[in-house]
């Protein structure tokens, strides 16, 4: 039997019913300035803001970013995803990422969530915090955080 290798060239379609191809990838958007964040209500995390225009209505929007934050005496903060001025995903807890035990940590904290927006229209997402008991939290100390949107086809 023959070993038979082929290029992602040689792919010219999805089987029918198969979705999930990748159409495009949304400008990569990283923060450098350093902000300070007290309070328990959702706020606005700075420069952490990317539109994208999907080619079709019944596209996905694959969200990821990374949050660079600086944590102290096991104080955390909570994240919500928005999508114009309307939340698509939030963590359950203002202390969803909690440095138990810990003095003070300096970590990136993973993010991804996958939203149906259901237009044509340039779509804008952004990246919102909310801190635990409304307690100080550093975010963008040292290492930058970033977002970035994937288009995929349905």
């Amino acid at each position: 039997m023959a070993l038979i290798k082929l290029g992602a060239n040689a792919i010219t379609a999805l089987p029918a019913g198969v979705g999930g191809k990748l159409l495009q990838v949304s400008n990569f958007v990283q923060t450098s300035s350093a902000q300070n964040i007290s309070s328990s209500s959702y706020t606005d995390l700075t420069a952490m803001s990317v539109a994208i225009t999907p080619t079709a209505s019944n596209s996905k929007i694959l969200i990821s970013a990374s949050i660079n934050a600086r944590t102290v005496d096991q104080l955390g903060f909570g994240m919500q995803f928005v999508r114009g001025s309307t939340s698509v995903y939030a963590t359950l807890a203002t202390y969803s990422i909690y440095t138990s035990g810990i003095t003070e940590i300096y970590s990136a904290y993973p993010f991804s969530y996958i939203d149906s927006p259901n237009t044509t229209s340039e779509t804008t997402y952004k990246i919102q915090v909310r801190t635990h008991n409304g307690n100080e939290v550093n975010f963008n100390a040292g290492i930058n955080s970033n977002i970035y949107l994937m288009e995929i086809g349905a």
